[in-house]
């Protein structure tokens, strides 16, 4: 029997099981049936490859590592959804003013403030920050990242403080039925 010629007749023989073992990670009819349909496409794609002796585990690999990555997106969909649920800080909250954030934050140099302020406050352009304090734009862009970057590891100190609020919210949840997508 060769793969090229007998695809359907691989399709036919192991998309029950294919199908089942994704049903099992899962847990949704309608996915494991998507999750399926992309092992043998996959699987057509790169039938050339693949020896005959070793098509079932190839197939249940794929189908695993299917599954793993549908709870990744769904976890990573799951956290996207709540951080918009969350009610944005009032405006005039101080622990989350610019310039209370500015002030509080030590690690952050005189330039990186006047560009964030520019930036964020007045709402400037890198090449109207530029002609403002007589930096390059290149050199405003690469100021105003640091600068960020600096603020979140910050917020992310300070949240890590916190003990009622988790450092990373998929800290405690995990992917169902041992799945590890490697």
């Amino acid at each position: 029997m060769t793969l090229v010629n007998d695809f359907d007749e691989i399709y036919r023989t192991h998309a029950a099981a294919v199908y089942r073992l994704c049903l099992r990670a899962v847990s949704r009819p309608e996915v494991a049936e998507d999750i399926t349909s992309e092992v043998f496409l996959l699987f057509h794609q790169n039938r050339h490859t693949i020896p005959e002796d070793q098509l079932p585990g190839w197939l249940f690999t794929v189908a695993k590592r299917r599954a793993a990555d549908f709870w990744r997106r769904h976890y990573v969909e799951q956290r996207w959804s709540a951080a918009q649920v969350e009610p944005e800080p009032e405006s005039n909250d101080p622990e989350f003013a610019l310039e209370v954030l500015l002030e509080r934050c030590r690690s952050l140099k005189q330039m990186h403030k006047v560009c964030l302020v520019l930036r964020f406050r007045h709402d400037m352009s890198r090449s109207e920050i530029a002609a403002q304090t007589g930096l390059s734009e290149l050199q405003v862009k690469g100021t105003l990242q640091y600068a960020l970057q600096l603020l979140r590891n910050y917020i992310d100190e300070r949240a890590a403080q916190r003990p009622s609020r988790p450092s990373h919210p998929l800290q405690q949840q995990r992917i169902p039925n041992g799945l590890t997508g490697h």
